[in-house]
């Protein structure tokens, strides 16, 4: 895939489910190269069926170029009444560094925002460095690390408001 500079963002439909597995298999594949790892990741393993009920039930956004093909998505649910949860996040890796995953996080924030939720969460592996680093430059923070999935694991959170009361532990599920 070569390098696109056009796309824009907007929530999925079941037709993209095909195209964000594809999506998904080759962004998490990359997430293995890069921390050089052989975990079993979910993410490379979900059927198009999955992603469908994932369409269906959350909020799930994608880049798409002029063409219609998918570069990137990411997927959120609501934990709670303040609290959501962003999880399948990737990118196509011939798109990595050109701004789509951040135009992605940003629809989700602001979906987030929408939803009046007071804190967005996500884990990541804490061995991605580049990862850790570009969380902590979208104003997340470190809340607690698990090794329930075989590997360091970070719990981060981006607090939307400034009432900090907000349960995170339904996030420890996820």
């Amino acid at each position: 895939m070569e390098k696109i500079t056009e796309y824009y963002i907007r929530r999925a439909s079941e037709e993209d489910a095909t195209e964000i597995q594809i999506i998904m298999h080759a962004a998490f594949s990359g997430y293995l190269e890069d921390i050089g790892n052989t975990y079993k990741l979910h993410a490379l393993t979900e059927s198009t069926d999955d992603i469908i009920s994932d369409i269906r039930d959350h909020a799930v956004f994608v880049a798409i170029t002029p063409d219609g093909s998918v570069i990137g998505s990411i997927r959120i649910k609501k934990l709670t009444d303040d609290l959501a949860y962003i999880y399948r996040f990737g990118v196509h890796p011939s798109m990595k560094n050109a701004g789509v995953g951040s135009r992605l996080l940003a629809a989700a924030i602001d979906y987030c925002v929408g939803c009046r939720v007071k804190a967005v969460a996500l884990h990541t592996n804490t061995k991605f460095f580049t990862l850790v680093r570009y969380y902590y430059g979208k104003r997340f923070f470190v809340h607690s690390t698990a090794t329930d999935k075989g590997y360091i694991r970070a719990l981060f959170v981006k607090e939307l408001s400034a009432d900090h009361n907000y349960d995170i532990t339904p996030a420890f599920r996820e």
